[in-house]
């Protein structure tokens, strides 16, 4: 268990928060590609309000949300080529956040050139908007695998959970839930006995669960701190494993932003993004489930219901909770390395590692009950956009 105060200290990411100095090391999802255009958006990140926009050369910019005049919130102001204007007193910035016309300051006033809001670099790739808050020089965005592949079918899914970020970074870590949480609903595993280990990798931890009466391990990964990669049942009869990724980025102290890609390879080439407007407390549900809720809405109720700011001073961990805490040692070793000005735990700065390949290997997964939404929402979910 945590103390009273390392439980707060790893839940809090807001800015000056030692944790939030941490993850600010990494890059995070911060949109959807689809979703963001010449319309100034608000989204908020790590506790920070940010404006988010589409110049109109197609470059993607994202700075603080409030003009440094009167704080009006720029949302509400417009795009001008690669530059947003405040729509209280026509204050306009460019991309970088300098402020570069004031029409009501005198002629030749130096003032404009005193003022800069905060920018932050930003890259797109496989239709997500990757940011970086931290301090410069920014590492390389890691280029996981199932982001780069193309030749099929691909779905991004974005939703938001209403709870802490620390519940659903250790989730991915949490694997003897398998055979509880998800047994009806992944009947290869349900009820059954696992053994399991944790293997420490330069991209985060392989998650390697055996399960009684299989020869077939199963393994997922985990990319520190807050993504996970792993595999669901085949969407198409007789066709592959969807491998899956879920990048989780922390909103602020009590919600974050889940990032949901799925691909299988198939003869379709398309790309779907949708999003899903889930309430708290209110879970899909699945009549014959153990606990009544559909495989979308399985991890959410469990992570909502250790509370927004779980007391982590209660709990108690067993030997099936090695990955908890490990998950946890490594990031006692990310705030002690960036305290002393070093990097944390699984940042890349060498092009040679900035293709990440995990060794993902859930066969098990195959084996389904009817009814159950393995599509983990999509089925439901809006779609925004497909090509």
């Amino acid at each position: 268990m945590l103390n009273k105060d390392e439980n707060e200290l790893f839940m809090r990411v807001g800015p000056g928060t030692a944790m939030g100095e941490l993850m600010r090391r990494y890059w995070h999802a911060v949109g959807c590609s689809e979703l963001v255009g010449a319309k100034p958006q608000r989204t908020k990140v790590l506790g920070e309000e940010l404006l988010l926009y589409r110049a109109e050369n197609g470059n993607v910019v994202l700075m603080d949300l409030r003009c440094a005049h009167r704080r009006v919130a720029l949302d509400h102001g417009r795009v001008e080529g690669e530059c947003i204007r405040c729509p209280y007193h026509g204050w306009l910035y460019d991309r970088s956040g300098q402020c570069i016309e004031q029409p009501a300051e005198p002629e030749g006033s130096s003032f404009k050139d005193k003022v800069r809001l905060s920018s932050y670099r930003v890259q797109e790739y496989s239709g997500i908007v990757f940011a970086y808050l931290g301090p410069e020089p920014a590492p390389l965005l890691p280029l996981f695998d199932v982001l780069r592949m193309t030749d099929g079918v691909k779905e991004l899914m974005m939703q938001t959970v209403h709870t802490n970020w620390l519940g659903h970074a250790e989730n991915t870590v949490d694997i003897s839930h398998l055979a509880w949480l998800h047994g009806f609903t992944f009947p290869a595993y349900g009820a059954r006995k696992l053994t399991y280990s944790w293997d420490r990798k330069p991209y985060g931890i392989d998650n390697v669960m055996d399960v009684e009466g299989s020869d077939d391990a199963h393994v997922s990964c985990t990319g520190f701190p807050t993504v996970n990669r792993f595999a669901l049942p085949p969407i198409d009869k007789n066709g592959e494993l969807v491998l899956s990724m879920i990048f989780r980025v922390p909103i602020d102290d009590e919600s974050i932003k889940q990032y949901f890609v799925r691909f299988y390879p198939s003869d379709k080439h398309t790309f779907v993004t949708r999003t899903r407007d889930p309430k708290p407390g209110v879970y899909a549900p699945l009549a014959n489930d153990w606990w009544g809720i559909d495989v979308p809405d399985q991890d959410r109720m469990a992570i909502e219901q250790q509370g927004v700011m779980p007391d982590r001073t209660q709990e108690r961990l067993g030997a099936s909770d090695g990955g908890i805490i490990l998950l946890r040692q490594m990031l006692r070793e990310g705030l002690s390395a960036v305290a002393n000005g070093n990097d944390p735990p699984c940042v890349i700065r060498d092009a040679a590692h900035q293709i990440v390949d995990f060794p993902q290997k859930s066969s098990i997964m195959a084996k389904t009950q009817s009814g159950a939404d393995y599509t983990l929402g999509a089925k439901a979910g809006a779609e925004l956009s497909a090509r």
